[in-house]
């Protein structure tokens, strides 16, 4: 009997999280598309991101890593290269910003 109700509960649980995010997946686009002009920024900033997501796929080799296709070695390689980018460009903007609230 109990077993049966943490069943339920766990279903039910799952459904209201999966509802929760399509919910908030769906008024996300729709406020965007609601207000295209200030959703711009955003959408300029998901292309650099795609940018560069391919750019690192694209660079990195597909030598298999142990229990790895060289597919998935690719994807690997590229994340491991696409953070390494992202980490660099900030710390690039960060000390940018410094000096030029330094000079400000």
């Amino acid at each position: 009997m109990n077993e049966t109700l943490i069943n339920i509960g766990m279903y039910v649980t799952y459904g209201l999280l999966g509802l929760a995010a399509l919910s908030a997946i769906l008024f996300s686009i729709y406020h965007m598309f609601g207000n295209i002009r200030k959703a711009v920024p955003a959408l300029i900033g998901l292309g650099v991101l795609v940018v560069i997501i391919l750019f690192s796929y694209s660079i990195s080799t597909n030598e298999p890593y142990p229990d790895a296709t060289p597919t998935v070695s690719q994807w690997v390689g590229g994340g491991i290269t696409a953070t390494m980018i992202l980490v660099g460009l900030g710390l690039i903007s960060a000390v940018f910003t410094e000096i030029y609230k330094y000079f400000r």
